[in-house]
């Protein structure tokens, strides 16, 4: 059976012919929609498009969201094609025709480096496969952005795992690198080897100049945002139990603003329609570009069971905000051992503690923040990641030795 013609968005007129120093790079994600893989796919795009040729395949297409559109745009203003693989379900056949719709891709434009962002995009390309070999010189380069793989796949996650043996690895943070090998080892493979793995930590925008010119919080209730997927990864099913204990334990009024989507979308649209807790609590979609927005709040509540390495907390660290978290790994290296607002994952009353000190102590724990920022742009920004992948892309980097925070291409 024939498949219908490559879906591309956007497409661009011909340039002239990349320079041999300029890499050609496809980035393979689940879709343009809210994500920290996506959002670290359009960074590298954007600070990295000057020096290299940047296209993109979107296993399940362009989400019909704000976030969505936003990011469309921000590739179309540079001039970076959008090419989309199915609107199936990946557990309906739809692994199989985005694999192939990949393979196509690859047949006739072939990159230098294939660059896989989590488990969708690592089992498309595993997928295609099936449909022919990989140009003479490609390089596929994966990079793992949790610390719990495929978490409900196990055997198709083995299978992905046995054809991309070979391909290089980047993790987001140590833990998430030692994730791919536990799961490897629990599926009796190999463990990869030393000279193929890496660590890049993300990195978001912002920092000491953004810091430094917020203004002074504004009278009033505190701000608490909650932004993610609406689901039980990030801890959003603990919210109703987590607000409604800490507006029991303390008189102050506070403001509460959740955007997402997901399955717990519906959940918590009645949750906060029924007026379980005192405080008005708004429940809305994602917006684009929310690190923008961040002044907007006080404090940011990342309830999450499990991370790769947060770029929700990295952007608040950036801009100076407090957040109350949870002890696992993907957050708490982001902190000093002595950051009193993480707890134990799924300790609504510890959360709650926490929320509540910010909530009587606004200013306090903005001081607090506001004075970490140049120490976490030193370790995370955007230019220390942009740059490891650029030494990356280029194949320029020892094959042994991890690229750590701080590096230069």
């Amino acid at each position: 059976m024939s498949l219908p013609p490559l879906p591309m968005l956007h497409p661009q007129p011909a340039s002239l012919a990349p320079s041999p120093v300029r890499p050609k790079v496809l980035q393979v994600i689940t879709s343009l929609n809210l994500g920290g893989a996506e959002e670290v796919a359009l960074s590298l795009t954007e600070r990295l498009h000057d020096t290299c040729d940047f296209s993109v395949f979107a296993v399940m297409g362009v989400s019909s969201t704000d976030i969505g559109r936003d990011m469309q745009w921000r590739l179309w203003k540079l001039g970076v094609p959008v090419h989309t693989g199915t609107s199936l379900d990946m557990k309906a056949g739809g692994a199989i025709v985005a694999g192939q719709r990949l393979r196509q891709l690859l047949r006739h434009q072939p990159p230098d480096v294939l660059h896989l962002h989590t488990d969708i995009p690592d089992s498309t390309y595993a997928a295609s496969t099936l449909f022919g070999a990989d140009a003479p010189g490609m390089r596929v380069l994966r990079t793992i952005h949790n610390t719990t793989l495929w978490p409900k796949w196990k055997r198709v996650g083995g299978w992905v795992e046995r054809r991309l043996t070979r391909a290089e690895v980047v993790g987001v943070s140590p833990d998430s690198l030692e994730s791919l090998h536990r799961f490897r080892e629990a599926q009796h493979l190999p463990r990869l080897s030393a000279a193929q793995c890496r660590v890049v930590y993300n990195g978001v925008a912002g920092g000491m100049d953004t810091a430094a010119q917020r203004p002074a919080r504004p009278p009033g209730p505190v701000r608490i945002l909650f932004a993610g997927r609406l689901e039980p990864q990030k801890g959003a099913d603990l919210l109703p139990a987590i607000l409604e204990r800490a507006a029991q334990l303390t008189p102050l009024d506070a403001r509460v603003q959740i955007y997402g989507h997901g399955s717990l979308a519906a959940p918590l649209h009645r949750w906060a329609a029924e007026g379980r807790v005192r405080w008005p609590v708004v429940v809305g979609a994602p917006v684009p570009q929310l690190a923008a927005r961040l002044s907007d709040f006080d404090v940011v509540l990342m309830p999450s069971r499990f991370e790769g390495l947060a770029m929700l907390a990295l952007e608040a660290a950036m801009a100076g905000i407090p957040l109350v978290g949870t002890q696992i790994a993907g957050l708490r290296e982001l902190f000093a051992p002595d950051y009193d607002l993480l707890t134990d994952p799924e300790d609504t009353e510890a959360l709650a503690r926490c929320l509540v000190r910010v909530i009587e102590q606004p200013d306090l724990y903005r001081a607090h923040a506001l004075a970490r920022v140049p120490d976490t742009e030193a370790v995370f920004g955007a230019a220390q990641m942009a740059a490891a992948y650029a030494q990356l892309y280029r194949g320029a980097a020892s094959p042994a030795t991890s690229i750590t925070p701080g590096g230069n291409p």
